[in-house]
């Protein structure tokens, strides 16, 4: 069950975070990477993952769709390939450096 909460609170646990964790704060995915995933067969639902680029030696995060028992929806190989329905999605912009003004 999903849960709104103030952004006062998203501050504070921004904020937390940044001063006890690693890397970055954030990553903004487009819609269009959202709706790729959601258009997916099956999917109900996206997790976030984080996770650590060791090509780019940086932490970021990744996105994969789930169906409606929370089960990931993963491509069938694990090597790419164009003609499987199921894909993760990646390159989301990273704060810092990218981080909007109004950054919480």
């Amino acid at each position: 069950m999903s849960k709104k909460i103030s952004k006062a609170k998203a501050r504070k646990m921004a904020n937390k975070f940044r001063k006890d964790g690693k890397g970055i704060s954030s990553v903004n995915f487009t819609a269009e990477q959202f709706e790729r995933l959601l258009r997916e067969p099956n999917c109900a639902g996206i997790r976030v993952y984080n996770a650590y680029d060791e090509d780019k030696k940086e932490f970021t995060m990744f996105l994969v769709g789930t169906d409606a028992n929370g089960n990931n929806l993963l491509p069938s190989k694990d090597d790419l390939e164009d003609s499987d329905p199921y894909s993760i999605e990646n390159d989301g912009q990273r704060c810092p450096p990218v981080c909007p003004p109004n950054d919480l």
